[in-house]
């Protein structure tokens, strides 16, 4: 240890020797930075992502306890299992065609969120893009932690049993958790707080181990619910009394199809930082949309009927899974209940953990890298995610089955105008190719007013959702419609405002010179990133970027004649 703190002084015996440990290994000494080796393109050598990883990826992110507790919620509110199943299905088919959407790009440039939304948003407009998607991350981040730990909890009852109800409660009730509670929390954090230092190219091995643990692990806890009912799933209603039917179905049946899709909707966000290390796009494409139909369909139909069995023996509904364990334990109390119980609450700390690695601090690391290039990469980024979650106090967040289903659908207003116009700027606009393109100060006005169009739209709602009188009834409406409404009103007006103002894609020579109708061709000039014939790197005076064949056109552009006709200027940069 001595030894350790002596290298560590000598280390940092300067403040600018400390400053420069601070420093990823890309960045410049001098001036701004762009980039660092995560937000380059991905080199051959790392795209590791296979067919399997990317199926077992989706399982891990809805094999969670957040999708098991929707399933429950669901049929809380009065909806009968079979609605969730067809929620679930009809979720996922909106899913996985947006999923492909996003991916290609990503799989084709291999580059992550933080250079995609440069694209369509450039370098200074991609900053809000990331900002906001960190912000929504982090707060995510916490919630799955809480999650994480209330299971915890369960894990650490089974194995100390009565020494572990002995502890008492000091916390007031305004605090909103125990001191057990709380003190499981940080358990949890602790031991996930090692696979913040998994680079993603590491943490496809640990998707692949948690869908198979974690899925033998629900189907177990079902199968005995299942056993000790006398071999009946049940009725799958929590209250016949709730039952909803005819009209009063419709705006329910909506609001679970929104939370459906709204579970998923970091992962749409997401999409570039795992699908840059697929080894072909078809790889990434089909076993994505498998992945999420099976495992949206699977997960919704065992919570739901595990909590029908578990309501014919317990003689009470739980919404939540760590409450539904609790209460196994308490009921069959004995050596082997607690190592079933143990089993199964591990299997959902282990999906926890992945998930929250997957979908919540991947994110945050990509966008640290993004915003602070100099100083963040993505593991960095993922252990301050993970610094940041406890100051969010989300147990305050999630309370109840109605506050649950409101965050679910809080933070799509905020990320689904992101993918929207990511969406429309990719396929419809570049035409599946990425051109030299300017913006005015790095900032695309129109991606920006299509993101506040997209949430102005339904932020409204939550307000409803929160305080029934607070909005009318045609707000709350529009709000359980948020995921679709908010992603098409971005990808709309990013559109419209496209076609009033164009963005300058081609220098006017060619454009003159006949390569106008070209344009119209999808992934016109793909393989050649942008250069017309008979360019090169030294007459435009790009920059290649080492083997990654991606073209830095900071400089190019004046030379091409981009900005001469128009104010936007000082270009944007892909990479």
């Amino acid at each position: 240890m001595a030894t350790a703190v002596r290298r560590a002084k000598t280390a940092f015996s300067s403040k600018e020797e400390f400053k420069k440990a601070l420093l990823t290994p890309d960045a410049p000494a001098e001036g701004a930075a762009y980039f660092n080796e995560d937000l380059l393109p991905t080199p051959p050598a790392r795209r590791t992502w296979t067919a399997l990883h990317f199926f077992s990826y989706y399982l891990t992110q809805t094999f969670s306890s957040g999708s098991y507790n929707l399933g429950a919620t669901l049929v809380s509110i009065g909806l009968q299992w079979y609605h969730g199943m067809i929620a679930a299905a009809l979720g996922s088919l909106v899913l996985s065609a947006i999923v492909v959407l996003n991916s290609r790009g990503a799989t084709r440039y291999h580059v992550g969120f933080p250079v995609f939304a440069r694209a369509s948003a450039g370098v200074g407009g991609a900053k809000l893009f990331v900002v906001v998607r960190a912000s929504v991350a982090i707060i995510y981040f916490a919630t799955q932690t809480f999650y994480g730990g209330m299971i915890t909890a369960v894990c650490l009852r089974a194995i100390f049993g009565a020494a572990w109800d002995r502890i008492p409660s000091t916390l007031p009730a305004s605090a909103g958790i125990s001191s057990k509670n709380l003190l499981a929390f940080f358990v949890y954090w602790i031991v996930q707080f090692p696979v913040m230092f998994l680079h993603p190219t590491l943490l496809r091995h640990l998707f692949v181990v948690k869908a198979v643990y974690t899925t033998v692990a629900l189907f177990g806890v079902l199968g005995w619910a299942v056993h000790a009912n006398g071999g009946s799933i049940g009725s799958f209603s929590y209250d016949k009394q709730l039952v909803l039917s005819g009209s009063a179905l419709v705006w329910p049946m909506i609001q679970a199809i929104n939370s459906v899709m709204g579970a998923l909707c970091p992962i749409l966000i997401n999409q570039p930082d795992v699908a840059r290390y697929a080894t072909s796009f078809s790889q990434a494409t089909w076993s994505q949309s498998t992945g999420i139909l099976v495992s949206k369909l699977i997960v919704m139909f065992v919570s739901c009927a595990t909590t029908s069995a578990t309501t014919g023996i317990l003689g009470k509904s739980y919404w939540n899974v760590w409450d539904l364990y609790d209460a196994i334990l308490t009921e069959f109390w004995s050596p082997g209940a607690r190592a079933g119980i143990f089993f199964a609450a591990f299997g959902m700390v282990l999906a926890t953990i992945a998930t929250n690695a997957g979908s919540n601090s991947l994110p945050v690391g990509a966008d640290g890298s993004g915003l602070l290039p100099r100083y963040l990469t993505i593991v960095r980024g993922q252990v301050l995610c993970a610094v940041l979650a406890p100051l969010c106090v989300p147990w305050k967040i999630i309370s109840s089955a109605s506050t649950f289903l409101t965050f679910l659908g809080s933070y799509t207003v905020f990320l689904m105008p992101v993918c929207g116009v990511m969406v429309v700027d990719y396929w419809i606009l570049h035409r599946g190719r990425w051109d030299p393109y300017a913006y005015m100060n790095g900032w695309n006005l129109r991606a920006v007013a299509a993101w506040v169009a997209g949430v102005v739209f339904t932020v409204h709602g939550i307000a409803g959702s929160l305080d029934p009188g607070a909005v009318n009834q045609a707000s709350k409406d529009m709000y359980k419609l948020g995921f679709l409404l908010s992603f098409f009103m971005g990808a709309g007006v990013y559109w419209v405002l496209s076609l009033i103002w164009p963005v300058p894609m081609y220098p006017a020579d060619h454009t003159a010179s006949g390569y106008d109708g070209d344009t119209k061709s999808f992934e016109y000039m793909a393989q050649s990133e942008g250069f017309f014939a008979g360019e090169n790197a030294d007459r435009i005076r790009g920059v290649l970027v080492g083997d990654y064949g991606i073209v830095d056109y900071g400089s190019a552009l004046p030379a091409r004649g981009y900005g001469t006709s128009s104010k936007e200027k000082d270009q944007s940069v892909v990479v």
